[in-house]
């Protein structure tokens, strides 16, 4: 008995000394980043890629994009990362300043292409600025698309359209946004802005609606009769990511449709996709890299803007690459001298935004490197 006592205290206490080891050792370790979850499909490749000079690895925590502004104000994340707009009632009592203007501080409108085979170029122009110290610094390293995608199987809504080759699409305005008065934000609220699910309109409801704003005079009556063949039972059910996150934010400021409490949320783009693949009458908005993707039940919904059309389902990347409906990928890190990680942070952020070795790793998420296409272009 006592020997097997023995082995088991040997046991226990191995087991937490391994533990004390894993809570002090790892963190020492490795560099805590986090945010967004839409970017987190790319900076999972970046981060498995890249490993500092002494063995230091980044590792990315997916907590959303509030977390991420959050998080690295108060310094538990090095670089925080957000899908949305930089807003500044984040940013009151504190200095960012966004890379891209130089009118802010910022350094990359210096950027050649000539630049981009030096590693060290922007480290080397931080340390050429004034007043640097304390400062937040911000970077917009990739957009990402906006994408509707809804499931209508077993509603009779795609024999509706092909019955009455109604185009139905929503239309972007120049600034990149719908017009709050406009067709598309009007189906749009009638389908996301309710607070209870037995507000919600149905596919026919639906249907009636696009056949009246989508339909000239001679065909209206025509179409509105086919419309009532949609069915009048399955409800329109909409799913959103969750309030706060980075592509509900940027939903609301591109449409300027505000979700109700009826809609369904979720923390991811990845799981809100699965959740309508497998889910008639529903309806969504994710990231290209779902919106995109080859699937038997989910549709894409056509954008226009001007006299140009593009179609997530069908269209090919290089189709897609002009896709006007937009939100950004920002990470945003502080300048401070006594930070031991603070050059680690500025190499990692340098490589991630204009290496080459990295560019695959942009477009199998549907993504491109936004400073070195703008160099190019």
């Amino acid at each position: 008995m006592n020997k097997k006592f023995f082995l088991v205290m040997v046991i226990v206490v191995g087991a937490i000394i391994g533990l004390w080891s894993w809570t002090f050792v790892a963190p020492n370790n490795s560099i805590s980043i986090g945010g967004s979850a839409s970017v987190q499909p790319l900076l999972k490749k970046l981060t498995d890629k890249y490993t500092t000079a002494d063995g230091k690895k980044f590792v990315y925590s997916a907590t959303g994009s509030g977390a991420g502004v959050t998080n690295v104000q108060e310094g538990v994340y090095e670089i925080g990362f957000i899908s949305k707009e930089i807003l500044s009632d984040d940013w009151k009592d504190k200095k960012i300043i966004n890379e891209s203007k130089v009118e802010e501080g910022g350094v990359f409108e210096q950027l050649s292409s000539e630049d981009l085979k030096n590693p060290n170029w922007y480290s080397e122009k931080l340390k050429e600025q004034e007043d640097i110290e304390d400062t937040y610094r911000s970077i917009e390293f990739a957009r990402d698309s906006i994408v509707f995608v809804y499931n209508d199987k077993g509603t009779g809504f795609s024999e509706f359209l092909e019955n009455t080759k109604i185009d139905f699409h929503f239309e972007v305005l120049e600034n990149g946004k719908f017009d709050p008065n406009g067709t598309s934000t009007q189906l749009l609220k009638e389908v996301y802005e309710h607070d209870s699910q037995n507000k919600l309109i149905t596919w026919q409801q639906l249907a009636l609606s696009i056949a009246d704003k989508f339909s000239d005079d001679a065909h209206k009556e025509t179409n509105k009769q086919e419309a009532l063949k949609v069915s009048n039972k399955i409800k329109v059910t909409p799913y959103s990511s969750t309030s706060g996150s980075g592509t509900r934010t940027s939903f609301t400021s591109l449409t300027d449709v505000h979700p109700g409490n009826a809609v369904k949320e979720y923390g991811a783009n990845g799981t809100i996709y699965s959740q309508i693949e497998k889910s008639p009458g529903s309806i969504g908005f994710v990231s290209m890299l779902y919106g995109s993707a080859e699937s038997s039940t989910v549709k894409s919904v056509k954008i226009k803007k001007d006299n140009n059309e593009w179609d997530p389902s069908n269209d090919n990347s290089e189709q897609l690459k002009d896709y006007p409906l937009t939100r950004p990928f920002i990470a945003i890190y502080k300048y401070d001298s006594n930070n031991e990680h603070l050059s680690q942070i500025i190499d990692f952020l340098f490589w991630m935004a204009t290496s080459k070795e990295v560019e695959s790793f942009y477009s199998s998420v549907g993504l491109s490197q936004k400073i070195v296409n703008d160099i190019r272009n």
